[in-house]
């Protein structure tokens, strides 16, 4: 009867079948895998000028391994140049000296990673609950997870959490001590913050919780696992340690609290006042930001059914002690996430050591209570028969509803795939910009800037996606930068425009049409973050108004635009000061 026959299929534990189930079950993970891989690479070649959203703070400066004359003196360049992971830039270096351009690598990387993540997935999920459909809910609920957000696809350093992280959870789960090793050297070059995470990990791993008491393992290989995986995390961490960065030390906490570009109209809108955001839900400063977006993740949350109530959930006892790494993961990131806050911004974004691992746990703890719930519903009808048709029409309904509803839930979701890759029309104005000499500066206040870099290959002054406010030093260059260029682009004054354009070396500008519209100025995002410059812009303008006076660059707009994209104007910046020259007042 069909009943018993799913009922077999979930528990079956026949070496030759189960090796069956187990390599159609890994086919069907990566099929789905490459089929949302697709859809993403279709959002990424889109157009012309498609790039995805963080991925531009790196792809812009590693383009100089293949064109090293390129942003010459370019201070973005510098500082994000000095915070990336080594591992990362040797490695987009390696395929640069190949030829292949980083914008292109960083837009077909993703979908190996996605690939090789999701196989590392199903034999974790394998090692914790070796049931082979419960290894396919995990990973295709796992690959599923990844498309809603853009962390993978972005291609940037924290992409390889995706593989380096879950292979040492794989390799630890097996006792592998040379892969497990490696795993944590390649997270430890790709993205260092995670090392903590491992770190944890390994330290929790010498303990063991028996018969209602916490114990220290007694085998010989979770101590050389361990001690060795933490030796070689200091030894990895320890450069880190003693390297001072030349943009100055990360912000304090306490500065932090003060800091415009960490307030909720900031660059990066961490402290809110919004406690419950702040503690459980902001993507830098809360403990479980996405963990539960996935419907099918909230399932995670009754794993601990099956330990309540082992008689109603006989697949429990399938579950081997690699289960003991969920709890560590929880507890390791818990850990580091209070740290986090308690020594911020020291340790990076509190939200970093939580919000990819605890959704890691969640996933697979959804998989083993859903699966564990079919064999469960599936044993009642078996036992409760009292027809041929009933229980059969009810048994294939419970075996197959769930994985049927997983399979077409992302068709009702309105941000699947969210790769954030972003187009605009303005591919005239980085043509004309990249025809321009290699050290030319542009200033704006627009947030085009911020794909200028990418594809026309020149320098910005400011641009919103580059101004983090992480490290002292840089903070303080683009607040400079960018309080001057406000003050400049409205200013009536000659001598602070001319002052400016010669400090800076600016060769053009940037400006939108509506660039002088009380509208615009009270909604660009620059002057919504400096709240103090805001008063004194509406003071200026209060007595622009007063006296009749227009701002400098706005009385030569017209003369000295040099090309219009719809409603962006390229402004040469000498034509305004010789405009300005040659005026008589100005000679006076």
């Amino acid at each position: 009867m069909i009943a018993k026959q799913l009922h077999r299929l979930i528990t079956d534990t026949n070496s030759r079948s189960f090796t069956i189930q187990r390599r159609i079950c890994l086919i069907l993970s990566l099929i789905f895998g490459l089929f949302y891989s697709y859809l993403e690479l279709q959002e990424a070649f889109s157009g012309n000028y498609v790039v995805q959203d963080d991925a531009r703070v790196y792809t812009f400066w590693l383009q100089k391994f293949i064109e090293p004359d390129i942003l010459p003196n370019d201070v973005i360049a510098e500082y994000f140049a000095s915070v990336t992971p080594w591992g990362f830039t040797t490695f987009f270096a390696f395929f640069a000296k190949l030829g292949i351009e980083p914008l292109f690598f960083s837009k077909i990387l993703p979908i190996f990673l996605k690939i090789i993540s999701i196989y590392y997935w199903f034999f974790l999920s394998m090692e914790i609950f070796p049931v082979p459909i419960a290894g396919f809910l995990s990973s295709l609920l796992y690959a599923q997870n990844l498309s809603l957000r853009d962390d993978l696809v972005s291609a940037t350093p924290r992409s390889f959490i995706f593989v380096f992280f879950i292979a040492f959870l794989y390799y630890l789960s097996r006792r592998s001590l040379v892969p497990c090793l490696i795993s944590i050297v390649l997270l430890g070059l790709f993205y260092p913050p995670f090392i903590f995470i491992v770190s944890g990990i390994l330290i929790l791993r010498l303990f063991r919780w028996q018969s209602g008491k916490i114990n220290i393992t007694q085998q010989r290989d979770d101590y050389i696992l361990s001690l060795g995986g933490l030796v070689l995390a200091f030894v990895i961490m320890l450069p880190y340690a003693f390297t001072s960065s030349e943009f100055g030390p990360t912000i304090s906490g306490e500065a932090a609290r003060l800091s415009p570009g960490l307030a909720q109209t900031g660059r990066i809108r961490f402290f809110r006042d919004d406690l419950a955001m702040f503690w459980f839900f902001d993507q830098h400063s809360g403990l479980i930001p996405n963990v539960l977006e996935h419907a099918f993740n909230l399932f995670g949350l009754f794993l601990p059914l099956l330990f309540y109530y082992p008689h109603q959930f006989k697949l429990r006892q399938r579950l081997t002690q690699n289960v003991q790494i969920l709890p560590q993961i929880i507890f390791s990131s818990l850990g580091m996430f209070l740290l986090a806050h308690l020594f911020l911004y020291k340790l990076f974004a509190p939200a970093r050591y939580s919000r990819y691992t605890l959704k890691f746990v969640a996933i697979i703890a959804a998989s083993i209570f859903i699966v564990s719930m079919m064999e469960s519903i599936l044993d009642w009808i078996i036992q409760n028969q009292k027809n041929q048709i009933y229980p059969q029409r009810l048994s294939t309904l419970f075996i197959t509803l769930p994985v049927l509803i997983l399979i077409i839930y992302p068709s009702f979701l309105a941000n699947f795939t969210c790769t954030v890759y972003l187009r605009d029309n303005y591919g005239q104005m980085y043509a004309f910009l990249q025809k321009q000499p290699q050290d030319t500066l542009i200033a704006s206040i627009n947030p085009s800037t911020d794909n200028i870099p990418v594809f026309a290959k020149r320098s910005i002054l400011i641009g919103w996606e580059y101004a983090v406010p992480y490290h002292v030093g840089y903070d303080q260059i683009i607040t400079a930068r960018g309080k001057d260029l406000i003050r400049a682009q409205y200013s009536p004054d000659t001598h602070q425009v001319k002052g400016f354009i010669d400090k800076y070396g600016v060769d053009y500008f940037v400006i939108d049409q509506d660039a002088f519209s009380r509208e615009y100025i009270l909604k660009n995002r620059w002057l919504q973050q400096w709240q103090d410059l805001t008063k004194e812009m509406s003071t200026q303008f209060q007595l622009m108004t007063q006296q009749g006076q227009q701002p400098v660059i706005l009385q030569h707009l017209q003369r000295c635009t040099s090309l219009q994209v719809e409603q962006l104007l390229v402004v040469k910046a000498e034509c305004v000061v010789e405009a300005e020259l040659k005026n008589p007042e100005y000679r006076s």
